[in-house]
């Protein structure tokens, strides 16, 4: 997992597709871009990055 950058957040919201998945045995909501799902902490204060195999059991969100 890697920590991003602040204004990672704007990028991520207008390009990712809403999804949630399983990081290190915790669910989270974020989103997916590419093959990378990332993910904030309650507050949106620090996103992060977890990478192809950091993550498991992908749920995409309709709209």
């Amino acid at each position: 997992m890697d920590l991003l950058p602040e204004d990672f957040a704007n990028t991520a919201k207008k390009q990712g597709r809403q999804a949630s998945a399983t990081v290190s045995g915790r669910r989270r909501a974020g989103f997916l871009l590419g093959n990378k799902f990332v993910f904030s902490d309650q507050m949106e204060l620090f996103w992060m990055e977890a990478g192809p195999g950091e993550f498991r059991e992908l749920r995409i969100w309709r709209k």
